[in-house]
């Protein structure tokens, strides 16, 4: 056996390089069909090109940092076996006994011992050890640990742990999940999920045990806590490949202060993301920045040096304020200012994104918002060649400027409506029940009023009964407001206490048209034995509270009191396309389909193909009216208990119907006298 051992060394002995003088803090990776090796701060995804070309025609991937010898290891895919790289970066083959006929992509070596390890996914395959300690008897003999059928993952690279229990490697798969790997055993636990997916082809450890995943897809590196992987956060922007592998001496700080220094922090109180320890905003200090220079440091800034960017105006709430900043040269420019002084820069308080600034001055003009509270806070300007960057985290050029600002509060005055309800029956303009519990929603509108301009919109409300079959939207249309007046950047849709990621403006209008609820009847699925939501008696007691819902709506041309009501609100209903709405209705164009109050005009989503069939006069009557003159939506100025399911109306509330064919001249308080028992009972506090 030795002899074979023997032989099997001199096999492999090829040009041996110098290891490693040290261990490095850089992070090395590897990419590139054919090898190239790269240097990579992980503070802030800066990287050097180490080697174009390690001497091999194919890849070298599972790359891992030897403790033990100070060599680099990885899978050399132009001879299927492992080779080592020392500190010329050229490729040592080596060779081994025990692998199957495959190539390697995941790997790493261990910290607890003097092994390489190596997997793949498959019955035929799996963890592999191989032993790199020359004088073991079983040097370069790989064993299999466990078979990749047993362990089935879904991984690209993996690193051992520098603390904690001895051989434990970690890594995060295609949907996020948080591997750890007993290298003895086989066996594998999932810890949590990282909150991101995509490929992370390079993962590395730190002295402080903190765990880096980089994405191949956009080069994104990301700081896991091993021990609560949802506290994942973006850390640096790296370089993005479709071949990525990493290594690096796990025992390593994540910075090397021997270094000259290169970086630039931002210099706001710590809360605001400053310090490396809380993963502040940093820059590798270089040609771009801002004002006439930039200083670069170890540690976030003692003072404030910042010089090139201010406020030209006053900050005052409702109003705009103008900036100005001058670059060195051509970059991109993202700003955030803390607006609800909460101490954190959140990303719905960006006042300048991804903007394309120049050489020399540059002036950008941001909406403050109405609600923004008075007094001192924070504004974050970056600048770098990267178009899309978040408020904390490294970028591998640029600079960041953190200046302290004063806020002003304006003179805001808002008017609020009394609470109403607006009720709609989703037959038009087919005849049937006429129970008008089809959608009902309870809201009140607010302006917002500086001086005599009216500046925002705040609409509340909620859900409170859905009684049709049919599918349908409920929206509010602002009447003669542009959607381009509209500041869409601030607008805010909060649905039962959860705010939408996207904009209710309805997208391809020129009105600004915001929809509340995209499906009334998917917001409130029907319990069992009920068919509706709040409209039938035998499901009274067992059904939820209405659903709440909050829209703010800023403007970004202000207009006059006289000229922007409240009255400019119309609520409507709209079919949901790709479900059946009745006889009248193609499926394939419900959001051509709408109910309006009488008389009230459609939007220009309307297909006015639907008018005048079935029980509708409108090219002779007016719109959304029955023959006789009855609407198909209402708003009832008062708390209102709608109809139980299959009442008529007229038999609910026996003197609507005059008051409807009157044009409300007739019986104006008809919804203070009721038939007893025909109407759901839902008592005021429940509604608001």
């Amino acid at each position: 056996m030795k002899y074979k051992l023997l032989s099997l060394c001199l096999l492999s002995a090829g040009v041996n390089a110098a290891p490693f003088d040290t261990c490095p803090s850089k992070a090395f990776l590897v990419q590139g069909n054919t090898a190239a090796i790269y240097g990579v701060n992980l503070v802030s995804g800066a990287y050097t090109e180490f080697a174009p070309n390690v001497g091999t025609n194919n890849k070298l991937n599972g790359f891992g940092f030897n403790l033990h010898d100070r060599y680099l290891y990885g899978w050399d895919y132009s001879r299927k076996d492992i080779g080592r790289v020392g500190n010329d970066y050229t490729l040592e083959p080596l060779t081994t006994v025990g692998f199957p006929d495959t190539n390697f992509y995941v790997g790493d070596v261990a910290i607890h011992e003097n092994a390489y390890y190596v997997y793949r996914k498959g019955s035929s395959y799996g963890l592999y050890r191989v032993s790199l300690d020359e004088s073991s008897n079983d040097y370069l003999q790989a064993t299999r640990v466990i078979n990749g059928g047993d362990l089935n993952l879904n991984i690209f690279d993996m690193a051992f742990a520098p603390n904690g229990e001895a051989g434990m490697a970690y890594s995060v798969d295609s949907n996020g999940n948080l591997h750890r790997i007993n290298a003895t055993t086989g066996a594998s636990t999932v810890l949590g999920n990282v909150g991101q997916s995509g490929t992370f082809g390079a993962v590395y450890f730190d002295v402080d045990n903190n765990f880096y995943i980089s994405r191949n897809q956009d080069g994104h590196i990301y700081q896991v806590n091993i021990e609560d992987p949802a506290d994942t956060q973006l850390f640096a922007y790296g370089p993005s490949s479709g071949s990525n592998d990493g290594a690096r001496c796990a025992t390593a700080p994540i910075i090397d202060e021997s270094e000259d220094p290169t970086m630039d922090y931002g210099d706001a109180p710590e809360s605001y993301g400053t310090s490396l320890a809380e993963n502040g905003a940093r820059h590798v200090a270089g040609d771009l920045y801002f004002g006439d220079g930039v200083s670069a440091e170890h540690l976030p800034k003692a003072q404030d040096d910042d010089d090139g960017v201010s406020f030209v105006t006053s900050i005052e709430t409702g109003y705009d304020a103008l900036i100005s900043f001058t670059l060195s040269t051509n970059g991109y420019v993202n700003a955030w200012v803390d607006w609800n002084q909460d101490g954190e820069f959140q990303s719905s308080e960006r006042i300048i994104s991804e903007l394309s600034g120049v050489a020399g001055e540059n002036r950008v003009l941001i909406p403050v918002p109405v609600d923004a509270l008075e007094g001192n806070t924070w504004a974050r300007f970056r600048v770098s060649n990267n178009q899309d960057i978040a408020p904390t985290g490294g970028v591998d050029n640029g600079e960041v400027e953190d200046i302290a600002v004063s806020v002003v509060a304006s003179s805001l005055i808002e008017s609020s409506t009394a609470w109403q309800t607006a009720a709609f029956e989703d037959l038009w303009p087919q005849k049937g029940d006429y129970d008008f519990n089809d959608v009902v929603v309870r809201y009140r509108a607010t302006t917002g009023q500086i001086g005599n301009q009216i500046v925002q919109y705040k609409v509340e409300g909620a859900l409170v009964a859905v009684g049709a079959g049919y599918h349908n939207a409920f929206a509010l249309r602002f009447k003669d407001i542009a959607r381009n007046h509209v500041n869409e950047s601030q607008i805010k849709l909060t649905i039962d206490g959860v705010e939408a990621q996207n904009s209710p403006l309805e997208a391809n209008r020129n009105e600004a048209i915001a929809v509340i609820f995209k499906d009334t009847r998917e917001m409130v699925p029907a319990l069992e034995g009920c068919k509706f939501f709040r409209t039938e008696e035998d499901c009274i007691d067992r059904q939820r509270a209405p659903v709440p819902f909050e829209l703010i709506l800023p403007l970004s041309t202000t207009y006059s009191v006289n000229v922007a009501t409240l009255d400019k609100l119309d609520p409507f209903i709209f079919a949901v396309t790709g479900y059946d709405h009745g006889p009248y209705v193609d499926s394939n164009n419900g959001r051509g389909w709408e109910v309006h109050l009488k008389n009230q005009a459609p939007t220009e989503a309307f297909d006015p193909s639907y008018l005048d069939q079935g029980d509708d006069t409108s090219s002779t009557n007016g719109y959304f009216q029955t023959n006789t003159g009855l609407p198909w939506a209402m708003i009832i100025n008062t708390d209102w208990q709608h109809p139980k399911e299959k009442t008529d109306m007229s038999i609910a509330y026996p003197q609507f119907a005059e008051f409807a064919s009157s044009a409300g001249q007739n019986n104006v308080t008809w919804f203070e006298n009721p038939v007893a028992n025909y109407q759901y009972t839902i008592s005021s506090a429940s509604q608001n």
